[in-house]
């Protein structure tokens, strides 16, 4: 199974994931997955070629399950993030890890959070994470779904973040404890 396509997507700080929860249920999104872990791997070769034109290679294990994507290098409209997403449910991650590893890819990021999934009837997807440097919510769908929820949420877009966990973290990593590499729980 896979699935082809893009995303348009932003990230939201988030000060308390209880009430940010609460915030989303009120304005009519509906759960599809309770709170659950992620463990994400993400790969590259040993000159950078994917991170040097900005793409990314990830292998995500969630819910007894893995799935790799490719993200294309992203573009920026309307404050949103736009980017090509190609996805394939792996069914031997362990497997699959050693055949990266044998053709020169290896770990240059890692990074965990708990999620939490709702949806609206239009069909946005919103996204409760809880990181181990702050909570955010990811929303991803249609552009004016996007900013509509977010206004409704009480955001206006100059607090929309475009950056990728990897970037969040090397942000905050300068700041908090330089020698980290990886965002995990401790």
């Amino acid at each position: 199974m896979s699935s082809a396509g893009y995303e348009i997507e932003i990230k939201l700080p988030v000060e308390n994931s209880a009430r940010a929860e609460a915030q989303v249920r009120s304005l009519g999104a509906n759960l599809v997955h309770e709170r659950y872990f992620e463990d994400n791997y993400v790969f590259d070769q040993a000159d950078g070629s994917l991170r040097n034109n900005r793409m990314l290679l990830r292998l995500r294990l969630a819910n007894g399950s893995a799935t790799l994507t490719f993200k294309g290098a992203p573009s920026y409209s309307d404050g949103l993030k736009v980017r090509e997403e190609i996805e394939s449910v792996i069914t031997q991650p362990e497997a699959f890890l050693q055949i990266l590893m044998k053709i020169g890819f290896s770990v240059t990021f890692r990074y965990q959070k708990y999620r939490t999934v709702y949806t609206t009837k239009e069909g946005l997807e919103i996204s409760i994470d809880e990181t181990p440097i702050g909570n955010y919510l990811e929303l991803e769908g249609e552009k004016g779904q996007i900013h509509d929820f977010a206004e409704a949420l009480g955001y206006s877009r100059n607090q929309y973040i475009t950056e990728s966990y990897a970037g969040l973290f090397a942000l905050w990593a300068k700041e908090h404890n330089p020698a980290a590499s990886f965002m995990i729980f401790e």
